[in-house]
């Protein structure tokens, strides 16, 4: 589904996901949104649209546009028809509901009352409470499931979102998960997985740095790798953080920019002690360090960087 405001016209953002699913080869329904508003133009939108092959029905092409407003609720139900005549014409969308269950984590966060709280899109089979699953490294139980009104589900098959509680750890957004028949084989499963990430976040062991030593640094010769550990207060958010470092163009080969380690929550004092052995600058994404962690960090020489807005993490990153 392509969203559109009708006010603002085609954005660079816009064509980049147009491109992103005409590549994919899946088929688009448009939402022309803020039509409330006095200056909105949808047939603009329309004009503007056809120029990168998005021919409306009413033009004589094959893509549904729904003029919609997100704010006041208009058109919502026929943009839902749209999708679900869109998808039955174009696409063979079946899953078997009577199996164990598979999906993707699409959210992840830490709650204080209730712990790991996941959001998982179900993509096969069926997902009940009592379940033993596997998320990512984490595992656990399925102890309670909600669905997108807050409300308490026994059960969720494909195509359902659920939140999930009862998983030992925060997976990260876009971990596949996975139901198991005992409990034991997922937290083999989740064992495995962590002594892989544990080996490889061996294997990039750097020397400590700050983020305005490191030029100097790169200039003696002492290394050529700026080392990062993100938190965050959701797995969505620290993804997309290190996604826009790792698109950080670093000027050639001569310096390299590696993202070590990254999760959800405080910052803690195994985060502290990572830095310390791979030479590392933790960032905090709307998180603090847990208790007696400054001073760790302190005595250790690590450094903390906190923000609560991404465009100023990547500044200071791209200017070390």
């Amino acid at each position: 589904m392509l969203v559109v405001a009708a006010d603002d016209g085609v954005m660079p953002q816009t064509v980049e996901a147009l491109n992103h699913a005409q590549a994919a080869g899946v088929p688009i329904v448009v939402a022309v949104n803020k039509i409330d508003k006095p200056e909105a133009n949808p047939e603009k939108i329309r004009g503007q649209l056809t120029e990168y092959g998005l021919i409306p029905e009413e033009y004589g092409g094959d893509t549904m546009f729904v003029d919609v407003s997100a704010r006041a609720g208009q058109n919502i139900e026929d943009l839902l028809d749209a999708v679900v005549l869109t998808a039955d014409g174009a696409l063979e969308l079946q899953a078997n509901p009577d199996k164990e269950a598979r999906g993707v984590a699409i959210e992840a966060n830490l709650d204080k009352g209730r712990g790991a709280v996941c959001t998982v899109l179900v993509q096969s089979g069926t997902l009940k409470v009592g379940d033993a699953i596997v998320a990512g490294a984490a595992h656990g139980r399925v102890r309670a499931m909600f669905d997108e009104n807050g409300q308490a589900v026994e059960a969720a098959t494909p195509s359902r979102p659920v939140q999930v509680l009862g998983l030992s750890a925060v997976p990260r957004a876009g971990d596949t998960f996975l139901a198991t028949q005992e409990e034991r084989t997922a937290r083999q499963i989740s064992e495995k997985r962590q002594a892989a990430d544990r080996n490889a976040q061996l294997a990039k062991r750097r020397k400590r740095i700050t983020l305005e030593s490191f030029d100097e640094a790169v200039a003696e010769g002492k290394m050529d790798t700026l080392n990062l550990i993100i938190k965050g207060d959701v797995s969505g958010a620290v993804e997309a953080l290190e996604d826009s470092l790792l698109k950080i163009d670093v000027g050639g080969d001569e310096v390299q920019l590696r993202v070590i380690h990254r999760g959800v929550g405080a910052i803690t004092q195994n985060d502290v002690n990572l830095a310390t052995v791979d030479n590392a600058v933790i960032i905090g994404f709307n998180v603090r360090p847990a208790e007696r962690v400054t001073e760790l960090a302190d005595r250790e020489g690590v450094d903390m960087k906190f923000y609560s807005v991404i465009y100023n993490a990547i500044d200071d990153v791209e200017s070390a």
